[in-house]
């Protein structure tokens, strides 16, 4: 009887702690990724927003970004340089967060401003194969030409 108990009981520890990591490893997934744009503006989705930086953040975004009113700066679309969005975010920033770099952070749109969440900004480094194309003046994998900055 003893045994019973315990091998049911370690049944639903399993089961709850398989259910707990479906869970969490799906819960990244449930955000829409889009770019600028791609932002309904301020419908209460969460989306991970991807894009570039645009020209003009500031070089002392890591200390702006632990203040009451965060870093702010400007998200440009990837393939429509021309839309923008600006975008609100405190919590740490990454070494390689710069104008021009590809980044990717979570968060809802309020008041035509994207308020990211703290903690989820993330930037993208471009790949080796892709920055020796550009240095060789080639198209980059998949025929994409380099841009004006060479990234």
């Amino acid at each position: 009887m003893k045994s019973r108990s315990r091998f049911a009981i370690a049944l639903t520890l399993a089961v709850a702690l398989g259910g707990w990591l479906i869970w969490t490893s799906i819960g990244g997934s449930m955000e829409t990724y889009t770019s600028p744009a791609g932002l309904v503006k301020s419908d209460g989705t969460t989306y991970r927003l991807n894009g570039k930086v645009a020209p003009g953040s500031p070089a002392d975004a890591a200390e702006r970004a632990q203040t009451a009113a965060g870093l702010r700066f400007v998200v440009r679309d990837k393939e429509r340089p021309s839309v923008t969005v600006p975008v609100v975010y405190r919590g740490s920033v990454p070494d390689a967060f710069k104008d021009g770099r590809e980044i990717v952070v979570t968060g809802h749109m309020e008041n035509g401003v994207f308020q990211a969440e703290r903690g989820t900004l993330i930037t993208l480094c471009p790949s080796k194969f892709m920055q020796e194309a550009a240095e060789q003046g080639k198209q980059m994998p998949g025929g994409v030409p380099k841009d004006s900055t060479g990234t």
